[in-house]
């Protein structure tokens, strides 16, 4: 089987392990530039090329796109989707999960339970708004973004209305959230692919922050699961219509709570702490998933 791997990171350690475990599988494994492809509409026909050569010969997808790749990417995916090649994950479901107010009223029109969320396009009636959602410190966060780049904690009325003024002159949008004192600074990342939890682990946050993030300093360590937390994961998954995702929960005095669905989680560190061969699992699910389909 021919895995093409879209990412602009071939060091990047998931980018690398699913190349290396697709080799180990007997596949032969591509890593492709998002940027490298050429998108064809209309006139001479209606195809993909790569650099100015053909690439329509691969048997699955699998796109790795970060923030600064994700938006040209989506439309490399959807085009291989056009011409009928497999792809894990999906043009909108990616685009979905990326955009966390669309994600979080997905996942609410789903059953899930998310925090309470607010997006507003100015500050005129921010106080009463807000009022309707909990108490002070409230959690903005941009509608894009990864590795908690961009997110604030503002705990008094002054501090978010200047916030919530200075992101609407920049025409940039957010989400509003209250902080959840029990959950503040943890959260659990748990790792669904083809519709079952493979690996979960706790990360907590370092002295000083409230971002969990191993980006930010966070640390982890393997957690073993109750049931609602994997029925939770695994049902966020699948309402964003993703092959494999990582949902991120928070732990609440009323029970798990999705705070977020990547579309292209990376898993070093969750390797790491659980000692599982992630790469190898998702390659053998790409295999399974390609002969169904």
């Amino acid at each position: 089987m021919k895995i093409g791997i879209l990412s602009r990171g071939p060091q990047n350690h998931s980018t690398r392990s699913l190349s290396e475990a697709a080799s180990n599988a007997g596949h032969t494994a591509e890593i492709l530039d998002p940027f490298g492809f050429y998108l064809h509409i209309g006139g001479t026909g209606n195809r993909i090329t790569y650099y100015g050569g053909q690439v329509e010969d691969f048997d699955v997808i699998i796109p790795r796109l970060s923030r600064t790749t994700a938006q040209y990417g989506e439309e490399v995916v959807a085009h291989f989707e056009w011409i009928g090649i497999p792809v894990i994950n999906r043009a909108r479901s990616i685009a979905a999960a990326r955009h966390k107010f669309h994600s979080l009223r997905i996942l609410a029109q789903r059953g899930l339970p998310i925090p309470p969320s607010l997006t507003a396009g100015s500050s005129e009636f921010l106080e009463n708004a807000v009022a309707k959602m909990g108490d002070y410190p409230f959690v903005l966060k941009p509608f894009y973004g990864t590795h908690g780049r961009g997110i604030m904690l503002l705990d008094t009325p002054t501090s978010l209305t200047s916030a919530v003024n200075a992101l609407c002159d920049l025409h940039h949008d957010y989400v509003i959230q209250p902080f959840i004192a029990e959950a503040g600074g943890v959260d659990i990342r748990v790792l669904v692919v083809g519709g079952e939890a493979i690996a979960a682990m706790k990360r907590s946050a370092p002295p000083g922050e409230f971002r969990a993030n191993i980006h930010k300093g966070g640390t982890g360590e393997r957690v073993a699961l109750p049931e609602d937390y994997i029925n939770t994961a695994i049902k966020a998954a699948a309402a964003l219509e993703l092959e494999i995702a990582g949902v991120d929960l928070l732990e609440t005095n009323q029970g798990p709570v999705v705070l977020e669905v990547n579309p292209s989680p990376g898993f070093e560190e969750l390797e790491t702490v659980t000692g599982i061969n992630i790469a190898a699992v998702i390659i053998e699910f790409v295999t399974t998933f390609v002969r169904k389909n």
